[in-house]
């Protein structure tokens, strides 16, 4: 079952820094693995019927990549960069 872009990184919100780099990871592998599934001439001649297809899970994963790219940008800077928020409260 496929989910929203923000659902997905809702999932992950409570991951650290590091966790949030396997799963990216993990997108690029699988995203990967559907590039050569979908611009291979051998499969691209293939008409298999598979829901959802290939076109959208590829598609799906590239939105959950970019909205995790995004979250971990901001995780980033409010961590890392600018350090943890109970810091400042003291």
């Amino acid at each position: 079952m496929m989910i929203s872009p923000q659902s997905y990184v809702k999932e992950h919100e409570n991951d650290t820094f590091e966790e949030l780099i396997k799963e990216r990871n993990e997108l690029v592998k699988s995203i990967k693995r559907l590039e050569k599934k979908l611009f291979s001439e051998e499969k691209m001649n293939e008409e298999v019927m598979v829901c959802p297809g290939t076109d959208v899970e590829y598609q799906v994963e590239l939105m959950y990549l970019a909205e995790l790219c995004n979250f971990m940008s901001e995780k980033f800077n409010k961590e890392i960069v600018w350090g943890e928020e109970e810091d400042f409260e003291e």
